[in-house]
């Protein structure tokens, strides 16, 4: 990396008057800008380690934002999706999550909207972290999900409140098949055709009332009170965890489960996740198990990736991928081979992302087990078929050159040039001071 000349910085910082820069030539011809960087490359990967999950999470925040205020708005309804159906390392790690809920909260500027926390653990109601106790809480905690809204409800925070996703099957009453809000609560079922594999699914979506305001929440179009017209924005956030989907660290038929595979927690999967609907007709999102498409597993593993492609394309991309791996299981979701990591990852699309933490935050912890990098055996790669199937659809990029990693370790700070960017807004702002942008450009250039 480039150092930055201290020298010229002085001289041309004399040329800034009341907090303008003449010509914009300071930033466009010392520095790049956190605009420029991210505009060169594809995908933007911040990742932040060894500090607290609430440190890690405020980390990257910052790094890609320059703060919550810039991310979240006053009245902004936030969706957060976790990993919940397991427990252990299986669930995103609830420290973590508390730390994105408390930053929220106390988003400078102040918040005057509400915090939905949401999952379908299909199958598994009354099971998984959100009712977690004892053994089920070893590498998580403080609280299991439902203990966690409690202490935020308990705390004066009504508007942080859990809505608890239901398959029709399990509760036909309260989630019907519908069409559109109009029709209240409930799942609403796009029909697609996988364009490489010719199978037919339902890529279901949820529409679900808040507790808060009870307004609906639809969440492909946005906030729902009588018509979309005048609502708060919506921000989706999905925290996945990152793991071996195997046991003993071998490779099963999902490989890593993380951001992509994800998805299968905010759809609804009819039946067994190795079926079809009850129409005998439509796959389920888990197409892994798709026997009719396919015997092969790499190939369901693709198929896989490229309907939660399609469903990202039918109903909504996340605004947000925030990975927790404050605990990596290895080995498996919920047994003791696993490694406190302590590393948060955030990107904005769950290829890019799931390449990077896969290779650089699994694989390290197992290296004899190749499969865990995306680049090893490709064909026989269920990782890799996952995120290929995905990219497919048109999300993200798996070519490194491609991708541009930001790591920051709380074990050894490092300044990154989009540091100083944002400290010369704040100077011509007159929220920062001379001395503080050359300190920082100083520090900039010891940490190269």
């Amino acid at each position: 990396m480039k150092h930055i000349n201290r020298r010229k910085f002085i001289k041309d910082i004399t040329r800034i008057t009341g907090g303008t820069i003449i010509g914009g030539y300071l930033l466009d011809s010392i520095l790049f800008s956190a605009e420029n960087t991210y505009a060169a490359i594809k995908s933007n990967i911040f990742v932040a380690k060894n500090g607290t999950p609430a440190e890690n999470i405020a980390k990257v925040i910052d790094m890609r934002f320059g703060g919550i205020e810039n991310f979240i708005g006053y009245d902004d309804v936030v969706v957060i999706n976790p990993n919940g159906q397991y427990v252990n390392q299986g669930a995103t790690n609830c420290a973590l999550v508390m730390g994105l809920i408390d930053l929220i909260l106390n988003r400078p500027g102040g918040f005057d909207g509400e915090i939905i926390f949401t999952e379908n653990t299909q199958f598994n109601e009354g099971y998984g972290y959100w009712y977690a106790t004892d053994s089920g809480m070893v590498r998580n905690g403080p609280y299991n999900f439902n203990d966690m809204i409690t202490y935020y409800q308990n705390n004066g925070h009504s508007n942080v409140n859990a809505v608890k996703l239901r398959r029709n099957q399990d509760d036909s009453t309260q989630w019907p098949v519908i069409n559109g809000p109009q029709q209240g609560q409930g799942w609403v079922r796009p029909e697609w055709t996988s364009p490489t594999y010719g199978c037919l699914f339902y890529l279901p979506y949820p529409i679900f009332r808040s507790p808060y305001s009870n307004r609906l929440i639809d969440l492909k179009n946005g906030i729902y009170d009588n018509g979309y017209a005048n609502q708060p924005a919506m921000k989706f956030i999905k925290m996945p965890t990152l793991n071996n989907h195997g046991t003993g660290g071998s490779q099963d038929y999902a490989g890593v489960t993380s951001a992509t595979k994800s998805f299968l927690g905010i759809t609804e999967i009819e039946n067994s996740p190795h079926g079809y609907f009850n129409d005998k007709l439509h796959t389920n999102l888990h197409a892994y198990g798709g026997w009719r498409c396919s015997r092969d597993e790499a190939t369901l593993a693709n198929l896989a990736g490229e309907a939660i492609g399609a469903w990202i394309n039918t109903c909504r991309k996340p605004d947000l991928f925030i990975t927790s791996a404050e605990w990596i299981g290895y080995g498996s979701r919920y047994g003791t081979d696993a490694v406190q990591a302590k590393t948060v990852g955030l990107g904005e699309d769950p290829v890019s992302l799931d390449y990077y933490m896969s290779k650089y935050h699994l694989w390290p912890l197992l290296p004899n087990q190749q499969y865990f990098n995306p680049d090893y055996d490709i064909g026989n790669n269920n990782t890799r078929q996952t995120l290929n199937g995905c990219h497919s659809q048109g999300f993200g990029t798996l070519n490194e050159a491609e991708m541009s990693a930001f790591v920051y370790d709380f074990n050894a700070p490092h300044t990154f040039r989009f540091d100083i960017d944002r400290t010369i807004k704040k100077f011509k702002e007159d929220k920062a001071t001379q001395q503080e942008v050359l300190d920082l450009i100083d520090k900039y250039n010891s940490d190269q």
